[in-house]
Order: C-alpha cells, then structure tokens, then sequence
C-alpha cells in the first residue's frame, strides 16, 4: 500500500514538472529561475515579476530583487518584512527557516496577515544564488482556499528554484 502511495506522488510530481514553464529573475540578466504552472499567468511590472494561480487572486506571487544586500543580511529580512507589512494588516510570523537547494540559499518567512480580500498565508522568501552579494525575494500570498487549491503547485514552485 505504502509504495502505490509513492507511485501516485511520484507521478504527480511529474505531472506538475511536466505542465510547468520556466520564468527567470531578473528580466535583463537572469541570475534565478522557478517553474510556474502552465495555467498561471505571468505579467512584469517595471523590474517585478508577477504570477498569479486564477483570476481571483487566491495566489498571488512577486519576485523582485531586495536592495540590502548578502552582507547586510539583518537588513535584508527587515526590508522584505516591511513589503509584506506594506501590503498586509495584522501580520504574524513564525520563526525562520533556512534551506536551500539547486545552488541557491533559501531563507522563509512564514505568516499570516490581512488585506482588504481577508485572511491570507504569507511566505516571503530571501533567495541568494551564491555567486554576488544580490539578494532575490519571492512573496507568496495565498488566500485559505488558494492554499488548499494551489498547495502542491506552490510547492513545486518554491522547489524548482535554482541558480542560472
């Protein structure tokens, strides 16, 4: 029973892989990438990048690149917490996290605040890709039902990021 369990994960994996698309940061000379769900819009806004899970916003997320830089890592969270304070009412976070895969460093944020559409999970992510001081943050807000909705896909996405 266990290894059918890991089978249909495994091809659900696959399938999120296999209807993705790869975006990169910044626009001009890419340093990141992530894999976006083929059905999410994309849409760049000066030097941001948006992507959005539906037309109702459940998902919404921004990628843009931090002005603090690696050495000035203090300043860094403090800059990406006051966008999402920005943004959000009423934000709590939890304790760090710190991580990393496919050549970049990964520190998560992780809340909960409110905006004028109601509660939502807040992950705002500092990603550095190892080569310069340039700090990156993806700023994820998902509604209750975006999160159960688009749960895996966010996943996938916080997973695929990687260093170019």
């Amino acid at each position: 029973m266990k290894s059918c369990l890991h089978i249909l994960l495994a091809c659900f994996a696959l399938s999120l892989n296999a209807f993705s698309k790869d975006m990169t940061y910044p626009k001009a000379e890419p340093m990141i990438s992530l894999s976006v769900p083929e059905a999410w819009e994309t849409e760049w806004e000066d030097d941001l990048l948006y992507l959005r899970a539906d037309d109702d916003d459940n998902v919404v997320v921004e990628v843009s690149a931090l002005k603090a830089t690696k050495q000035e890592g203090a300043k860094a969270l403090e800059e990406m917490k006051t966008v999402v304070q920005d943004a959000f009412k009423n934000v709590e976070w939890k304790p760090m996290q710190e991580g990393g895969s496919n050549n970049v460093g990964i520190y998560i944020l992780n809340g909960k605040g409110q905006d004028d559409q109601g509660m939502a999970n807040i992950n705002a992510i500092m990603v550095t890709n190892g080569d310069n001081d340039k700090l990156f943050m993806v700023f994820i807000a998902a509604s209750p039902k975006g999160s159960e909705m688009h749960g895996a896909a966010i996943d996938a996405l916080l997973k695929s990021l990687k260093k170019i």
